[in-house]
């Protein structure tokens, strides 16, 4: 009962919905960390495997991470696997076909957000549309960061507004089998 990425909403979600943090790696974990936006999260929640590898390797861990294994559609590396594996977290495995929302993500999601452990949500398909509902379901100032491919990192700070443009985005998906259920859980 997915929501489906629909064609007019493609272009949109290729444009960073937050700060863009250009580069990769180290200096890039750097500037994030003294962004205006950074502050004292509520919640840090990282989607895709480089941007929660990059965190970690710079002290940072996410309280929930979603990852895929892999990156731009490629196999991430066993490095970064086994980097993303951190002790620290509990994992929960759940599908997510390429280019929907799923009931089981938005559920992982919305169990995650009121754990007391860190959470990493492994995602047998494609993770890329996670983003929508962890900034939906974050409590408020917490941060989303997530990779913009072949440009950086980009920090979504949650405020009342920014979960307003997010649903402004939800309604341009389109409905599959009960999809509308699971736009009520959003």
């Amino acid at each position: 009962m997915p929501l489906l990425l629909s064609d007019r909403l493609k272009s949109r979600l290729k444009v960073p919905h937050g700060t863009l943090y250009a580069g990769s790696g180290r200096k890039t974990m750097d500037l994030l960390k003294s962004a205006p936006d950074w502050g004292n999260p509520a919640k840090i929640i990282s989607v895709g495997d480089a941007t929660t590898c990059n965190l970690i390797e710079s002290g940072i861990l996410p309280d929930i991470c979603i990852v895929d294994h892999l990156t731009c559609r490629a196999e991430v590396s066993d490095e970064v696997k086994n980097r993303i594996q951190h002790p620290a977290y509990q994992e929960v495995t759940i599908k997510n076909p390429a280019g929907t929302i799923t009931t089981d993500l938005v559920t992982a999601i919305t169990d995650a957000m009121t754990c007391e452990r860190l959470i990493r949500i492994f995602v047998q398909g494609e993770e890329d549309l996670a983003v929508i509902p962890a900034v939906v379901l974050a409590p408020l100032s917490s941060i989303v960061i997530y990779g913009q491919p072949s440009s950086g990192c980009v920090l979504i700070k949650v405020t009342s507004e920014k979960k307003k443009e997010i649903r402004e985005l939800l309604k341009q998906m389109e409905y599959a089998n009960d999809g509308k259920s699971l736009w009520r859980m959003l």
